[in-house]
């Protein structure tokens, strides 16, 4: 006699005949790992002449969209992106300006949506540049385009951290900032003193007891599991600006937070790309992937105008999260990155600011409107500064 067995497993229903076979991922072909690409980019600047450059005297508006077309296949590769937002949308009529409060108008926004950004970053020392206005209306403008935001919330019944199920992997988001001096007890950001009842609406940290410090963002981890999150991502706003390695204090927060349980680290302020490594935690049971750096994703920063190139260099880091549907692990798979530089220059009487994805750039510089010899080695020695950064790290280019 024939013997037919059906094996129901989800949704799914298989039928076998003659032999029972267990109900295994292997013997039914499923799965055996789901998995999760985050992009990270750094600093999204807008300085006075980009201002000028992005408004069009034909429609009296100001359109960023030209800025972020040729990297955004790469955001729009990933299933989340996010990245750092160095300015406040205060509004029109607080005027825009640029460094060193900056205030860019609503459409950037828009810009970053179109682009494929997810999640944005808003926790930085740019944060109040407006006043608390500023920063509540900056909420709004993105939340508005369907951007969500890490690091700062407009009441204390919101939340400024995210946990997200992506593809079966609940993923916890949450960015701090480094606090300046302390004036009369209260607390400042880039010396701006916040009033003491918006304190707790900016995630941040003092440079002064930094062990008790980390312990917020301890809290905050431990918030974030309970909520579920098996893999936790850090953006933090620190180090020194354009120096091309993490000081002593990176160092000392990175490995209090791996001892946390923090999954991934990345860094902004320096303005430059700084190296990824693995920190392990003190007992060895754990390490977190840092980029210590992710750099300028796009400014008016200039070799012309400070004291380094590094400033035009950036990247997009990928980051694999994979899940072992078998044992419930979740861990760091592949990790990869796209060098990045901001390609300035005049076309038709007028300024253009764009960001290049360097590979594809310098393979077909036509295609990518490289049409100057000195930018074409401009962009050339940007793409080795960051291979040759990011040489002994644990990343290799998008597609090895």
């Amino acid at each position: 006699m024939r013997i037919i067995i059906t094996l129901i497993i989800g949704p799914a229903m298989l039928v076998f005949s003659g032999l029972l076979i267990a109900p295994d991922r292997t013997a039914v072909n499923l799965p055996l790992f789901t998995t999760v690409q985050i992009a990270a980019v750094g600093d999204i600047m807008v300085h006075s002449p980009q201002l000028r450059a992005q408004y069009h005297h034909e429609t009296r508006r100001y359109d960023f969209t030209n800025n972020f077309r040729f990297v955004k296949p790469y955001l729009l590769h990933a299933d989340i992106a996010l990245a750092n937002l160095e300015t406040t949308f205060g509004g029109d009529a607080l005027g825009y300006s640029g460094y060193p409060r900056f205030n860019t108008p609503d459409s950037l926004a828009d810009a970053l949506k179109d682009a494929g950004f997810d999640i944005i970053v808003t926790a930085n020392n740019h944060t109040v540049d407006t006043g608390m206005g500023g920063m509540f209306r900056t909420i709004d403008v993105l939340q508005d385009r369907g951007l969500q935001v890490i690091g700062t919330k407009k009441s204390q019944e919101k939340e400024s951290f995210l946990v997200k199920e992506i593809n079966g992997i609940k993923i916890g988001f949450s960015a701090f900032t480094y606090e300046t001096p302390r004036v009369s007890g209260k607390k400042t950001i880039n010396c701006i003193v916040v009033p003491p009842e918006y304190e707790d609406l900016i995630d941040s940290f003092s440079y002064q007891n930094l062990k008790e410090e980390m312990l917020k963002v301890k809290e905050r981890i431990e918030v974030m599991r309970e909520r579920g999150a098996e893999f936790i991502v850090l953006y933090l706003h620190w180090g020194d600006e354009y120096q091309r390695q993490p000081n002593t204090t990176q160092r000392k927060i990175a490995g209090l937070l791996a001892d946390y349980g923090a999954n991934l680290i990345l860094g902004s302020h320096p303005h430059v790309l700084q190296p990824m490594e693995f920190i392990r935690s003190q007992n060895g049971n754990h390490a977190a992937l840092v980029v210590f750096s992710l750099g300028n994703f796009i400014s008016n920063q200039r070799a012309e105008f400070s004291a380094t190139a590094y400033t035009e260099d950036g990247a997009i880091v990928y980051v694999e999260i994979k899940k072992d549907l078998q044992t419930g692990d979740v861990f760091p798979g592949k990790i990869s990155y796209v060098p990045t530089w901001v390609h300035k220059y005049w076309e038709k009487n007028r300024l253009v600011f764009e960001i290049l994805p360097l590979d594809d750039a310098l393979a077909n510089p036509e295609a990518y409107n490289l049409n100057s010899e000195a930018n074409i080695r401009r962009a050339a020695d940007s793409k080795n500064n960051t291979a040759g950064l990011f040489k002994n790290s644990p990343a290799g280019p998008l597609g090895r």
